[in-house]
């Protein structure tokens, strides 16, 4: 919960929220579950409450006294469109990402209905553009908090005008929807609800990637989009669709990662690749972040140092990997490191 992060596709982590629930079984393992479960019940700690969801109001102010552009991950111990949290809080912290234009936030949920509707709702511009000179007043109009365009009414003075005439830009342009699919059911439920989220950039995090995905061929149902009672309709979502506006909804940004943990559980390399070529074929940026705790081996080579004794698992009688640790296992694919990234993404200087 700090302005570092040992995340490779983010330079910070803010939790305003901690704890959260399982949905799928890319839950099952969780770590951020793991780690504060250890301290369930230790009166006094941070974690005293355990994985149980948790409002952290203390925590709101945190990006703003970061000035250097950072991409921050938005709880990375929760789900901040989990049902325990309320909406007036999740616009708090919405209107701090609209005083923040200078961050990039990437918000990641399991939870994309409430996502889509929350994002849809009539009139959240304003809404949150007025909460938003409200918490820069409270919290203290300081140097560190920068108003986006529209808030300010004269040098540094906040203006009193109505709500209706500061609206903020709507979705945040400076704020990153995706969803966690961790195999093809996941995708199919999860990414058509992005698809009709309004959102700057979509992103997809497959971690863990629990099966091969296929994001060329989606079921989107339409009778649940604006088009009620229209048939379900195959879509590519790398390429896009057309939701009646004239203009294409498509995934920007792909991340793929390998389990870690004691309990992780195998990936296939073919599930890896199908998806970079996927994304190499739609001109979507692709990033790898890890193999996990297993990695290809093949099986001649079970009594090499580093290998000798190690847990193996086949996926075939051509496909190997062994249980060699997350260190050794690496981020490379096919000889080189994938660290794409949406065009405009900022660059953390250090």
């Amino acid at each position: 919960m700090s302005d570092k992060t040992g995340i490779e596709w983010a330079d910070a982590t803010w939790n305003p929220v901690t704890g959260c629930s399982k949905v799928s079984e890319g839950c099952r393992n969780c770590y951020a579950k793991t780690f504060t479960e250890r301290f369930e019940g230790v009166e006094g700690h941070y974690f005293e409450p355990g994985f149980k969801v948790t409002l952290r109001p203390d925590k709101l102010e945190q990006p703003l006294r970061w000035t250097r552009p950072r991409k921050i991950f938005v709880n990375s111990m929760s789900d901040l469109f989990h049902p325990d949290v309320p909406d007036d809080y999740i616009d708090r912290v919405f209107a701090v990402m609209a005083l923040c234009p200078h961050h990039t936030f990437q918000v990641l949920t399991k939870r994309p209905e409430r996502m889509r509707t929350y994002l849809t709702v009539k009139d959240q511009d304003e809404t949150i553009g007025h909460l938003a000179m409200q918490m820069y007043e409270e919290f203290g109009g300081h140097g560190d908090c920068s108003l986006p365009a529209g808030l300010i009414h004269g040098p540094g003075v906040i203006s009193n005008h109505s709500v209706a005439a500061h609206p903020v830009a709507w979705p945040l342009p400076n704020v990153w929807f995706g969803v966690s699919v961790e195999n093809q059911q996941a995708a199919d439920e999860r990414i058509p609800l992005l698809l009709q989220t309004p959102a700057a950039v979509r992103f997809l995090s497959c971690e863990p990637l629990l099966g091969a995905v296929d994001l060329n061929h989606i079921t989107l149902q339409l009778s649940d989009a604006p088009e009620r009672g229209k048939p379900a309709i195959s879509i590519s979502a790398l390429r896009g669709w057309y939701g009646g506006d004239g203009d294409p909804s498509r995934i920007d940004w792909v991340i793929v990662g390998g389990e870690s943990g004691s309990k992780a559980r195998p990936m296939h390399p073919w599930w890896v690749q199908e998806l970079r070529d996927q994304c190499q074929a739609a001109g979507v940026p692709f990033f790898f972040k890890q193999w996990g705790e297993w990695k290809e081996t093949h099986a001649l080579r079970c009594n090499e140092p580093g290998i000798k004794g190690k847990p193996w698992y086949n996926f075939d009688p051509d496909t190997s990997v062994c249980r060699i640790g997350k260190q050794a296992a690496g981020r490379e694919l096919d000889g080189k490191t994938w660290d794409q990234f949406p065009e405009g993404a900022p660059t953390d200087v250090g």
